[in-house]
């Protein structure tokens, strides 16, 4: 069996500078920012070292990241698709406001349909 959770430190590190280079930071300025040495990033960076929860909390914020965005591939596309989804949308509310919004959802497709 696949071990879901295992994390491959590689890819987070190749994310990591990724986004650190599309903010133009050096790593010696992140690492300042993220109150960890240069050589403690570099090696976070290479895939060689692996990272306390708050370290990598802290190397998000700087790179104005998730969690989610450090160690998933796809967090971002996941975040947007479950958000504009149907089901991310009806999250929370009631049978009643669900009927609602279905019956409003027909109403708008059929104006549309007219405008075509």
């Amino acid at each position: 069996m696949e071990n879901y959770h295992e994390v491959d430190l590689k890819m987070v590190g190749e994310r990591i500078r990724r986004a650190r280079k599309n903010l133009r930071l050096t790593q010696a300025k992140a690492s300042d920012m993220a109150y960890i040495s240069s050589q403690y990033w570099s090696r976070i960076e290479l895939g060689h070292e692996r990272a306390s929860v708050t370290t990598y909390r802290q190397i998000a914020a700087v790179l104005e990241l998730t969690l989610d965005d450090l160690f998933y591939d796809d967090a971002t596309s996941t975040r947007i698709r479950k958000a504009f989804s149907m089901e991310g949308m009806l999250v929370g509310c009631t049978a009643t406001e669900k009927a609602i919004i279905g019956e409003s959802m027909l109403a708008l497709k059929g104006i549309l349909e007219r405008y075509r």
